[in-house]
């Protein structure tokens, strides 16, 4: 009889996880730079139809699966596994169903600096704080969104017992030139599979959350995961040169953990100004922290923050 996955140990949970993870790579963060790009996706209406497009090209490459994906303002983050020129050939597949669709809006969008960049993933251990790290992404920037209620991106779909209970429809069901409005294209054949939830795309359709799922031991630790991994937040950050990837309760936890290491104190309040000023190029430098962060945690005028980080 099959032994029930929740009474394993947790090295038995370790191996599977690995023994999946070692089956189904090599696996991939492909990301865009937000710095350079203008916002692609404005609205609402923007989102969806960046979702169609990225769920058409993901589709197409039947060597290709995505684990977890977040679309933002003005930038995109995938998690990929397979082949290094498949995955290339899913994104440019995305991006170049993007340009057709986002033309038929009312403003101009300069895709030059809309371009891909690729890192390997290359531990499960590496993957489990990559898809973390995206899933979070949306959380970081926005503060009416949680890792699991961001609805343009992958993470609302981990461990959710609700998935069970919608009720999608197969995509080939839809009216034809429903199917073809949607996804800018007179040849919908290919994207029979699909399925479609509320005018979106249903994103276990072309998102592999069962695969991602399963590079965690159980739910507990995915969502432990979430918010205790600073470090390798960092390190990620450091890599992709994102701007910022702690909220400010995250930040404060680290400052506080920090301050009590180097100068036996609980508080920012308790420090001397050196101290505030050291402090501040410690989080500065190692985990990206913005002036104005600092600002409302350290309680440091502005003006001495930017001839610090200009």
């Amino acid at each position: 009889m099959k032994k029930d996955f929740s009474a394993l140990s947790f090295s038995e949970k370790e191996r599977i996880c690995e023994s999946i993870y070692i089956s189904h790579g090599p696996y991939w963060h492909i990301y865009t730079d937000g710095t350079r790009m203008q916002n692609i996706f404005c609205c609402d209406k923007d989102f969806v139809t960046g979702m169609w497009c990225l769920a058409a090209g993901v589709h197409l490459c039947k060597g290709v699966v995505m684990l977890t994906f977040e679309l933002m303002a003005n930038h995109v983050h995938l998690i990929l596994a397979g082949k290094p020129e498949d995955c290339i050939k899913a994104f440019d597949l995305f991006a170049a169903r993007l340009k057709k669709a986002f033309p038929k809006r009312e403003r101009a969008i300069d895709w030059s600096q809309f371009k891909m960049e690729m890192l390997q993933i290359e531990s499960l251990q590496a993957l489990r704080n990559e898809i973390i790290y995206v899933n979070r992404n949306a959380f970081v920037a926005k503060p009416s969104y949680t890792p699991d209620s961001y609805p343009w991106g992958g993470g609302c779909t981990y461990f959710c017992p609700w998935l069970k209970h919608l009720k999608p429809v197969p995509f080939a069901e839809l009216p034809i030139l429903t199917q073809r409005g949607i996804l800018h294209t007179r040849d919908i054949a290919p994207f029979a599979d699909l399925k479609e939830i509320n005018s979106m795309p249903f994103i276990p359709s072309f998102c592999d959350i069962q695969l991602g799922e399963s590079m965690f031991r159980d739910a507990r630790s995915y969502f432990n995961s979430l918010t205790r991994n600073a470090e390798a937040f960092s390190q990620i950050a450091s890599r992709l040169k994102d701007a910022i990837f702690l909220t400010d309760e995250e930040l404060y936890s680290v400052i506080c953990s920090h301050i009590s290491k180097e100068y036996s104190v609980k508080i920012p309040s308790q420090l001397s100004a050196q101290q505030k000023i050291d402090t501040a190029r410690h989080m500065h430098f190692g985990y990206n922290a913005t002036n104005q962060q600092l600002r409302r945690m350290l309680r440091l005028d502005i003006a001495i923050l930017e001839a610090l980080f200009p």
